[in-house]
């Protein structure tokens, strides 16, 4: 085994599960961006965690509102994590700009992701920064699957596989 320098190590990150992080900012207008680092971080309670860089505009919005949506994407979704993560909420309605097709929420006033594999519903219980990210837990206060399961997306460095549900 040979010794290589952390970002050496970090750059074999892939593949990666990759997560949906929805929100509105404080005048409703929905966001969402892609996201590499997110997870379940606790089983009981239910509670996801999601890092976003403190300039991003779903920082924002979050902090305004202190609740998201973690949805893992699905197959079929990959132009909409490219779309999603090449321009910044701030300046373009996403959801408008790329007719991006949504549910309505039962517990928070964020939109669900139509085509995910699964939404959460998430209300900010925690927030916290440890590096140049911004970590927000998320209490799940409802979650959603779509009718037939559908297989969620891995990242493997720009390029999409699907894991499919058994």
């Amino acid at each position: 085994m040979k010794q290589v320098s952390p970002d050496e190590a970090v750059g074999l990150k892939f593949p990666e599960w990759l997560i949906m992080v929805v929100s509105r900012d404080a005048k409703g207008q929905p966001n969402v961006q892609p996201a590499g680092w997110g997870m379940i971080c606790s089983g009981d309670p239910l509670y996801v965690a999601v890092a976003i860089s403190p300039e991003n505009y779903t920082c924002q919005c979050i902090r305004e509102t202190g609740e998201f949506v973690f949805a893992w994407p699905g197959e079929g979704q990959d132009e909409l994590i490219m779309q999603t993560g090449t321009c910044h909420g701030n300046e373009v309605n996403k959801f408008e700009e790329f007719n991006i097709p949504w549910s309505e929420p039962v517990a928070t006033n964020v939109p669900l992701l139509d085509g995910a594999a699964a939404n959460l519903e998430c209300q900010v219980m925690h927030e916290y920064q440890p590096g140049d990210c911004v970590m927000f837990i998320g209490e799940v206060v409802a979650a959603h699957v779509p009718d037939e399961p559908i297989g969620k997306l891995s990242n493997f460095a720009g390029k999409f596989a699907v894991a499919r549900p058994l």
